[in-house]
């Protein structure tokens, strides 16, 4: 019976220990969070980080019942001697004893180490990445990256005209509508087609690739064969 007895407080605690686990990450995940923004404010050397980690992981282990009840020395018993500030990564390393509610063989509690990691919010600049680190946008059909999202390749300007209307009409650089090669077989019961004022194609279809954009953000390295758009890609 002992030996059945400590085998199913055992099985009970295991389920504590992973609510002690949660509680103290969810401390440390605010508490980076809290610091990468406070990392603007300090000295470029980081010297006041490691004492507000400290300060700001007991305001936070404040309301976490479980952990306070079953670590040794409680909050006070949480060590961030093990962190890194340095550089632009904080790194929170928290070390601390779990109290066992009974002797299990020669243990009376065991050690366990958790960690967060944030980026400080010291901003970015051009100089700390290569060029091909940089954010372009891309569509899911064309042949061109953008690196403006703004680009008036992504952001076309669609208007509706009547069939009869076409032949006058011409885009921004002067040149006539052609007609659309992916929807020139659509359906068009009510004698509406589809321009742009930058595009030289009239649709049928307002859903066709040619004038539907899905944008998407990828780094330059991985552009693949795609050109740089002549309007917003130099």
């Amino acid at each position: 019976m002992p030996v059945l007895a400590c085998f199913f407080v055992s099985v009970l605690f295991f389920f504590r220990i992973m609510q002690i686990q949660l509680e103290v990450q969810r401390a440390l995940d605010d508490t980076g969070r809290k610091l990468a923004v406070c990392a603007t404010t300090v000295s470029s050397d980081g010297a006041a980080l490691p004492g507000m980690a400290e300060a700001l992981l007991l305001r936070e282990m404040a309301d976490r019942t479980e952990a306070e009840t079953y670590i040794t020395g409680g909050k006070f018993g949480i060590s961030l001697i093990g962190s890194d500030f340095s550089g632009e990564e904080i790194t929170l390393r928290a070390a601390y004893h779990i109290r066992l509610p009974i002797r299990i063989f020669w243990l009376w509690d065991f050690a366990m180490e958790q960690r967060a990691d944030c980026r400080k919010w010291t901003g970015w600049s051009a100089a700390e990445g290569s060029d091909e680190d940089q954010w372009v946008y891309v569509t899911q059909t064309g042949t061109a990256y953008h690196r403006e999202y703004s680009c008036t390749h992504l952001e076309l300007s669609i208007r509706s005209v009547a069939e009869a209307e076409i032949a006058a009409l011409r885009n921004e650089n002067g040149e006539a509508y052609r007609k659309c090669m992916q929807c020139r077989y659509a359906e068009n019961a009510f004698g509406r087609l589809y321009i742009t004022n930058q595009g030289d194609c009239y649709h049928k279809d307002l859903g066709c690739s040619g004038i539907k954009r899905t944008v998407r953000m990828i780094r330059l390295s991985e552009v693949g064969t795609r050109r740089p758009c002549s309007r917003c890609g130099q």
